[in-house]
């Protein structure tokens, strides 16, 4: 998950460096808003690690049998419960704040053992002058519950932030749930050094560059070969006990093309880590410049974090051909489609090919960076003293190009980075090496575990946990190579139309191009009581909102979504039009939708098609019936292959009558259309699609469950009499339902297909 880090003392700066979708993802912690909060809260003063221990790491980190290590973590063992303050900010909703500080400390993380907060809840972290801020995190980014990791956040002195989330009673009440979150913090992170590439503001306005000088951005014309390969490779930050740091790796390919998340490095990248602190590692994407010179500001670098892996498989770096075969916890092949991501592909040859090829790394932690040789490489064994001895022939030696000019050499930080052949695969990660930008040319090399070692030789052990074979051959097929994957290409086709209402200007009426509106009523519209915003009342289809301003009602995706207001004397007839678009066969059409809330009945809409703009057929509802928008976010998806060769204008139109006001976000056209499902934390359903029964799973057995079809009509009504139900589709057609469960305190919403 992407999170956003803004230095607001330099806010302009920041603005001039940020692309325009970003700077409207920015939010602030509502204490920010507040007139009368207090400043004094509990302040934890953790004791810094000595001069000398920083030192010894220092001193044991570099490439060659141990990971680049900046930070020590200090041990504080604060819960929300034993520590941090409670208070009530104007309108009722309860906050947590707790300050943590350590002198000297070039930057700030918090370790969490438990970061377990309910739905709508949002947690932030800042400097405590209130100069940076980075967040909101939510329940998405952490769905277990388990361990968490936030920061690094420039600066040694720092906040975090909990903000209860907002309920509706029946009646319409907005108010806060006050149930105390899980926040337990089992250290602070204490930076020493490296505190460049942490955020996405600025200090100064310059980026620190932490890499040495003959270092080669990815993205430089000599690159140019190479740009594939480079999407796949990544940064981590890690942790192994109470050290944290840097290696590299990269996605890994396996011969079903099926996007599993495997992610190769070395084992010397936090060989003792446990599964715990693997639930903290952090894997950076696209943390590159985007040509050859260094950006001036982290603002102006497009990367996305994830956090969490488990280990799949390992070879050691003392008697084997160091490898770690990891497994990204959340990561999709949407998600990497959404960042430009590839798997790349390997080679487990045994003899090396000629041609030369490339490293591609993060030396430092810094921005990514290319290395190149020329010559052909040759058999050698890895030897780093006594406890760090590779297996006799596991490794490869890679003598880099030294033109004199700058043509790349690995440092601390390049660990576990892969190295790719002339036929662009990897064929072994980074151990270790002599290689600096000053060294001599017969010292300008580098070592590199086989792939070849890492697939099943027994030097790393027995079994499936010590060979890289069962995991990318799984179905045995013998195969030497494996080309790249591109889940972006091949089975998956770009949207061909997309509206996300984020370039809207907040609060203009009609104003959606190249989307069109039309108001067919003709009526003014109801405001919202005690709450001001622009053209409050208009007379028009659609309004832009953004988020958190208007009752504190938040977009889909983004900070901007589209709102029908209710008309005042009389019913809606409002259109929101997409521009004509080409139909083919198994285009769909998504959107997603809501009602404010419920307190006057449900918000009701049709959907029609047109190819002149002039005469409409419905498509969903009628002019007799309508859809029904749960009261939270729902996707509605429509076939239109029954159009394919023509080209369609798609209407989706309000026709509530004195209800409240209908939103509107996240419209897609094309073949490829994802379906995501609505989820709650307390209530699961499966199978999902489902055939013939469906299994609810319930927090208590007081439960009233209805179930509606597509267009809003009641198919069935169940009161569950156990926490686990079992209901029957018999008699239910092929095609979305909503499963509406009301529990005591609340209704959830769910979508349910049904094949």
């Amino acid at each position: 998950m992407r999170h956003f880090i803004i230095t607001l003392a330099l806010l302009f700066v920041t603005t001039l460096c940020v692309a325009q979708n970003k700077t409207k993802t920015i939010q602030l912690p509502p204490s920010f808003k507040s007139e009368t909060i207090n400043d004094e809260i509990d302040h934890i003063y953790v004791y810094p690690p000595s001069a000398q221990l920083i030192a010894d790491d220092i001193a044991e980190s570099d490439k060659n049998g141990t990971f680049y290590k900046v930070a020590i973590l200090v041990p504080v063992n604060t819960t929300i419960k034993n520590s941090g303050t409670w208070e009530t900010l104007d309108n009722g909703q309860a906050i947590w704040r707790l300050r943590l500080s350590s002198e000297g400390a070039k930057a700030s993380a918090l370790y969490f053992d438990k970061f377990d907060i309910p739905s709508g809840a949002s947690v932030y972290v800042y400097t405590s002058d209130r100069k940076t801020v980075d967040g909101p995190y939510h329940r998405s980014d952490n769905p277990d519950g388990n361990e968490y990791v936030i920061g690094n956040i420039l600066g040694d002195d720092i906040t975090i932030e909990y903000n209860a989330p907002m309920t509706k009673s029946p009646d319409g009440t907005i108010s806060f749930d006050n149930t105390t979150p899980i926040i337990n913090i089992g250290e602070f992170g204490y930076v020493y050094r490296g505190e460049g590439g942490f955020e996405r503001g600025t200090r100064a306005g310059i980026c620190h560059r932490a890499s040495e000088n003959c270092e080669v951005n990815v993205n430089c014309s000599v690159g140019a070969d190479w740009r594939i390969q480079q999407r796949g490779v990544a940064r981590i930050y890690l942790r192994e006990g109470l050290k944290a740091g840097y290696c590299t790796g990269t996605l890994i390919n396996n011969t079903r093309n099926d996007g599993t998340p495997y992610f190769l490095t070395a084992d010397h990248c936090g060989p003792t880590a446990t599964e715990s602190n693997f639930n903290q590692w952090v894997f950076r994407f696209n943390y590159e410049a985007s040509g050859c010179s260094n950006p001036i500001s982290e603002s102006s670098i497009n990367y996305t974090d994830f956090t969490g892996c488990s280990k799949v498989a390992e070879g050691s770096n003392n008697g084997g051909s160091d490898f770690y075969l990891l497994k990204l916890n959340n990561f999709t092949k949407q998600n990497a489609i959404n960042i430009g991501a590839i798997y790349n592909g390997w080679d487990r040859s045994t003899t090396a090919k000629s041609g030369g090829g490339v490293g591609i790394h993060h030396p430092a932690g810094d921005i990514k960076k290319i290395s190149f040789y020329t010559t052909t490489p040759t058999t050698t064994t890895y030897y780093g003293g006594s406890s760090m001895t590779g297996a006799n022939g596991a490794h490869w030696k890679i003598d880099w190009q030294n033109s004199g000019d700058k043509t790349g050499v690995t440092e601390g930080g390049s660990s576990g980075s892969p190295i790719f052949n002339s036929d662009k695969r990897v064929f072994g990660t980074l151990s270790g090496g002599l290689s600096t930008c000053t060294a001599s040319a017969s010292d300008r090399y580098d070592l590199y575990g086989k792939m070849s070692y890492h697939w099943d030789n027994p030097a790393n052990g027995s079994g499936n946990k010590h060979q890289l074979k069962p995991w990318l051959d799984p179905a045995n097929t013998g195969a030497m190579t494996c080309n790249f994957y591109d889940p972006a290409n091949g089975n998956y086709h770009p949207p061909i139309f997309s509206y996300d209402f984020e370039s809207c200007t907040p609060w203009t009426v009609d104003n959606f191009s190249p989307c069109e509106t039309y108001d067919a009523d003709n009526l003014s519209t109801y405001g919202i009581t005690d709450v001001a915003f622009n053209n409050s009342g208009y007379t028009g289809a659609y309004i832009a909102f953004q988020s958190g301003k208007a009752n504190d009602f938040t977009a889909h995706k983004g900070t901007m979504f589209g709102c029908c207001m209710a008309a005042m004397n009389g019913q809606n007839e409002d259109w929101f039009i997409t521009p004509a678009t080409e139909i083919t066969d198994g285009i769909k059409i998504s959107f997603w939708a809501r009602s404010a809330n419920d307190t006057y009945g449900l918000e009701q809409f049709r959907v029609a098609v047109s190819t002149d703009d002039e005469n409409y057929t419905y498509i969903a509802g009628d002019s007799n019936s309508s859809i029904s928008a749960p009261v939270r976010w729902t996707q509605f998806i429509y076939d239109l292959s029954d159009y394919a060769g023509q080209t369609l204008y798609i209407a989706i139109i309000c026709v509530s009558y004195d209800v409240f006001a209908f939103f509107i976000d996240d419209i897609v056209i094309g073949t490829d259309v994802e379906t995501e499902m609505i989820e709650a934390d307390d209530v699961s359903i499966f199978p999902n699609p489902a055939k013939d029964n469906i299994m609810i799973s319930l927090p208590d057995d007081n439960a009233t469950i209805s179930i509606t079809n597509i267009l809003g009509q009641t198919i069935k009504i169940i009161n569950a009499t156990t926490t686990n139900e079992t209901i029957s589709l018999d008699g239910m057609e092929r095609g979305i339902y909503f499963f509406n469960i009301r529990l005591q305190d609340k209704t959830i919403t769910q979508k349910v297909i049904v094949e």
